[in-house]
């Protein structure tokens, strides 16, 4: 009687043992999935809590719709420097300043007509953009996360008083 108690003891030590080390590396394959699925540029795109429309249009009637300022990566397929840029948004700073945003994710081989109303003709170029589609700031190149976070900053301050003045 002593050994099988004894043994059902290892065997219950092991059993929660592998249950563990399943989490665990369930875990590290969610994160892994999270991590590939931010990097992607192209349609709808997430980095973090970030959510990036695809539709351009649709974005800036949902700016309208909500009274927020839009945010436009406008991007290229497969271009480093866009992916880089785009890890930008996983910036926990970014991701929180984001959410006063519609972000629209806008390729620039897809959406050419887009970029030549804008004048965008670098890659990767963050806009900043009032609800109505106006240019309040432009970002071109390999930008920082405090200049985006301030020119982001400027944009809420902007967009709040607007609002105000609107309502009075």
């Amino acid at each position: 009687m002593f050994t099988r108690t004894r043994l059902f003891f290892i065997f219950a030590v092991i059993f929660f043992v592998l249950i563990f080390i399943f989490f665990i590396f369930a875990k590290d394959s969610r994160n892994q999935l999270t991590r590939e699925s931010s990097s992607s540029i192209h349609g709808f795109a997430e980095s973090g809590d970030v959510v990036f429309l695809n539709d351009f249009n649709a974005a800036k009637e949902q700016a309208i719709l909500e009274r927020k300022p839009l945010v436009a990566f406008f991007t290229l397929s497969g271009n480093e420097s866009c992916k880089r840029s785009f890890e930008l948004f996983g910036n926990q700073e970014i991701r929180r300043l984001a959410k006063y945003f519609v972000c629209v994710s806008v390729d620039g081989a897809l959406s050419s007509q887009i970029c030549e109303s804008y004048k965008v003709n670098s890659f990767p170029t963050v806009m900043i953009l009032d609800a109505e589609g106006k240019e309040i700031q432009r970002l071109a190149g390999k930008e920082t996360k405090e200049q985006l976070s301030i020119q982001m900053h400027i944009a809420i301050q902007l967009s709040t008083s607007v609002n105000k003045n609107k309502i009075r």
